[in-house]
């Protein structure tokens, strides 16, 4: 199947986009290495909310984003050791193989009569479940940032108007397929529920393993000069690392490159606005999910597969239909507006109608336009920039700008437990969108002018 599918993907490849050979066999690496890596995180997020609510309960997972923060510098602060040591292509393999043998390590110890999941007792003194849950809450920041962080330095716009839209699709696919495999496992096949969902932990596992595999096809196939990506910044990049070549590496560059650079900064607002209003609406589902199903962890694994599944599948539509059409014809500028559009849509509708059928059909719509439409774009907002705003400031836009806005979120949630019915959640979400709006036309005005005169920010 994965062989027909692979022939299937190259010949669209080079029919219909007109690239050549290496960025070809780039291209095709890539989605099949992002497939297995979302295929993974779509079954490890399914269960992180489900595991979590079972183990520790719903009441504590506000408090999680907040601890989250004190955790960040140390993880960052290793990350950022870790870019100046290794290879770009190193840093996604690193983390993509280490993330691998943790969730082998959960999968085992998910199968303990005690520590794990046959045990029914819900306390915040589960340790267990706190860990999954932080081990998920780096993932995006750790395992798909490196990951596309690599991408962006291996890309041109020329790529990225051609390729993004189809890497993101055949991802969709992956999340959507994992979602309807794991299905399946709990609802058919003949094992005890107890084991079900270890064996989940351990299958998204292997499929970690599958994508470390595809970037290494990347480096082994590929000429060098063909991974150099934007030209002017890769000659940036090396010009500057020449000279900083004795400099002793410095663990919060990425955050000091992240806060002298606005376009860098600008990048981090449209991470932090998402991020909150998409916290206020998922932890309105997660509430009302976890009523809906007397906290049983087999019906939420079951609901947040559906949900995923779902969001996965129209997601995939988006990225093929809609990312690379609007790229190629409407341009950046244009694009980075749709999603803050859609939030304002979306929240007027759940304000107006705040049921747990309703907040499904709004964040399927969320998660879809997110990662079909609006990631890609937002990646493709790194190509004119330097490789240390590539991987060390990206990473800490996707982790710093995450958990602060997650926090804030989640303290806009304690406070309204859980819900926008109320006019002042209308407004806090209304406001950020509004701010999202202006942002997101700043950045693309910069984004469009850079590209337009071959310049290189960061440099």
């Amino acid at each position: 199947m994965f062989v027909k599918f692979g022939n299937f993907i190259s010949f669209y490849i080079k029919k219909y986009l007109q690239i050549d050979e290496h960025d070809k066999i780039k291209l095709v690496y890539l989605a099949f290495a992002f497939f297995f890596i979302i295929g993974s995180y779509s079954i490890l997020r399914s269960l992180k909310t489900s595991i979590f609510l079972a183990f520790v309960g719903a009441a504590y997972i506000p408090i999680t984003k907040i601890m989250a923060i004190f955790m960040l510098f140390p993880v960052m602060f290793c990350y950022s050791k870790l870019i100046d040591k290794v290879h770009r292509y190193q840093v996604a393999m690193s983390l993509i193989f280490l993330y691998a043998a943790l969730g082998i390590g959960f999968s085992l110890i998910f199968l303990h009569p005690v520590y794990g999941v046959q045990n029914t007792q819900t306390s915040p003194h589960r340790l267990l479940g706190w860990g999954f849950e932080f081990f998920m809450d780096f993932f995006q920041a750790l395992v798909v940032s490196s990951f596309w962080s690599f991408i962006t330095s291996i890309s041109t716009p020329d790529f990225a108007n051609k390729g993004y839209g189809i890497i993101v699709g055949v991802s969709r696919i992956g999340g959507a397929l994992s979602t309807l495999i794991s299905l399946l496992i709990l609802d058919y096949m003949p094992i005890a529920k107890s084991q079900s969902i270890p064996l989940l932990v351990f299958l998204a596992s292997i499929l970690l393993i599958a994508a470390g595999v595809c970037l290494y096809q990347i480096i082994r196939k590929v000429p060098k000069e063909s991974l150099h990506g934007y030209e002017a910044a890769y000659k940036a990049s090396k010009q500057k690392e020449a000279v900083h070549k004795e400099k002793k590496p410095n663990g919060l560059e990425g955050l000091s490159l992240m806060i002298k650079e606005p376009y860098v900064m600008g990048i981090f607002g449209l991470v932090c606005c998402f991020e909150l209003i998409n916290i206020i609406f998922d932890y309105k589902m997660e509430v009302l999910m976890s009523i809906q199903t007397n906290n049983n962890i087999h019906a939420m694994s079951k609901f947040m597969l559906l949900y995923t599944g779902a969001f996965q599948t129209l997601g995939c539509i988006l990225a093929f239909v809609g990312t690379t059409t609007f790229l190629n014809f409407i341009g950046m500028r244009v694009s980075v507006l749709v999603m803050p559009i859609a939030s304002i849509i979306m929240a007027a509708l759940l304000y107006m109608y705040p049921t747990l059928s309703v907040v499904l059909v709004v964040m399927v719509i969320m998660r879809a336009l997110q990662y079909g439409f609006n990631m890609p774009i937002r990646e493709a907002l790194y190509i004119p920039t330097i490789k240390d705003i590539q991987f060390k400031s990206k990473a800490w836009i996707d982790s710093f700008g995450r958990t602060i806005a997650k926090s804030s979120g989640s303290t806009v949630n304690l406070f309204l437990g859980g819900g926008i019915q109320g006019l002042v959640g209308l407004a806090v979400i209304m406001g950020t969108s509004a701010t999202w709006l202006a942002i997101a036309f700043l950045v693309g005005k910069k984004y469009a002018h850079t590209i337009k005169n071959n310049e290189v920010i960061g440099s």
